[in-house]
């Protein structure tokens, strides 16, 4: 299945797009060629005409329409002439949802802020309105696109050497990402690399039971049985899987992405220098 935008996605462009008036609303779907995926009558509500249409779309580019998603991408950028300069939305507002949501499936919302600022002293300056900001949509490697093999791949190793526990902690961290569940992939994460790296320093000869960091310290600095260099990168795996966890509000979707790729990197080498 082609990954595309996701349900939270989708939902974030739908509380959007209600903000305009239904002609509009039509409008832009014509202006990203979806409005082949327009199923519902015209006495159908906003809310409804752009969730059903846009899920007949992303459906389509699941399927490989590669037409659609290109659609939907367009439709998203149709949306941020609604919003007014970045600097006036808080943190929570609808064009950050957006920005983070987007993040989440492997794009990011960019803008270019055409005004200019004179100084006018040491401390103080004039803005000149040169024009509305200008949105871009540029996509990124995440989970899904370039990333997707790592997963597939560590899913794999984890299968075949029969760590049941950690690949379900995996299969949970992956879900909770492309569900946008920052926190609840960050916490299933640090299970996985405990896991693994409690069941791999066994197979040195390691007897201790609990915490995954004095099972790498012990691999890394006593018995040293993995080479020291990218043993530094499995202690620092293991410590950034501590802070900001499954904690509500406190875990960006960039920030998620990046312990996605980090530890499963590093859960792949470990494996594969256990000829495991």
């Amino acid at each position: 299945m082609t990954q595309t935008l996701s349900s939270p996605t989708l939902a974030v462009l739908t509380k959007i797009a209600i903000e305009r008036m239904k002609t509009e609303i039509t409008t832009s779907l014509l202006a990203a060629d979806l409005d082949r995926f327009i199923t519902e009558a015209e006495s159908s509500s906003k809310q409804k005409l752009v969730q059903v249409t846009l899920m007949n779309a992303r459906r389509a580019a699941q399927n490989g329409d590669k037409d659609a998603h290109r659609g939907l991408l367009a439709f998203t950028l149709e949306q941020t002439s609604l919003f007014r300069h970045p600097d006036k939305h808080t943190p929570g507002s609808l064009l950050f949802q957006l920005k983070d949501s987007l993040l989440a499936d492997g794009y990011d919302l960019q803008w270019e802020d055409p005004t200019i600022r004179r100084a006018t002293g040491p401390n103080s300056h004039i803005e000149i309105d040169n024009g509305p900001v200008v949105y871009h949509i540029r996509p990124i490697d995440a989970p899904g696109t370039e990333m997707s093999e790592e997963i597939t791949a560590l899913e794999a190793q984890l299968r075949a050497a029969g760590f049941d526990v950690a690949l379900t902690h995996y299969t949970q961290a992956v879900d909770n990402l492309n569900h946008h569940n920052y926190e609840a992939s960050n916490g299933a994460l640090r299970p996985l690399l405990e896991d693994v790296i409690l069941r791999v320093a066994a197979n040195y000869g390691y007897t201790g039971r609990t915490a995954g960091g004095a099972a790498a310290h012990w691999m890394v600095d006593e018995k040293k049985v993995v080479p020291e260099k990218w043993g530094r990168l499995l202690q620092g795996a293991w410590d950034i899987s501590h802070p900001q966890g499954p904690h509500p509000g406190r875990s960006s979707a960039d920030e998620a992405r990046f312990r996605m790729v980090i530890i499963t990197s590093i859960t792949r080498r470990l494996l594969q220098h256990a000829g495991l």
